[in-house]
């Protein structure tokens, strides 16, 4: 077991887990990821501050502070923050059985 401050940028990856990996990601106005998947891995996007929008295909869900969403495997998508104030959010992604 450990513990570790989330917030801080870097991926977490326990070096003992096998199938899991976490990070927290802050987005500025305007900002993206950038398109990509998580291939065989599911992922979870916790948002805490802001509204987040995810992209997927052609479409896009908001995504408020204190929610969660669910990208399953092989999905190309996107996160991105469309409006005036700084998004945070922490996404973790596991291997899908």
């Amino acid at each position: 077991m450990w513990v570790k401050p989330f917030r801080a940028p870097g991926k977490l990856s326990p070096p003992d887990a096998r199938a899991i990996s976490s990070s927290c990601v802050t987005l500025a106005p305007g900002q993206r990821v950038g398109e990509h998947t998580t291939e065989d891995r599911e992922e979870l996007l916790f948002v805490l501050e802001g509204e987040a929008t995810l992209i997927a295909g052609n479409e896009r869900t908001k995504i408020p502070a204190g929610h969660a969403a669910y990208v399953p495997p092989n999905t190309h998508h996107d996160v991105a923050n469309e409006t005036t104030d700084r998004v945070l959010y922490v996404y973790v992604t596991a291997k899908h059985a």
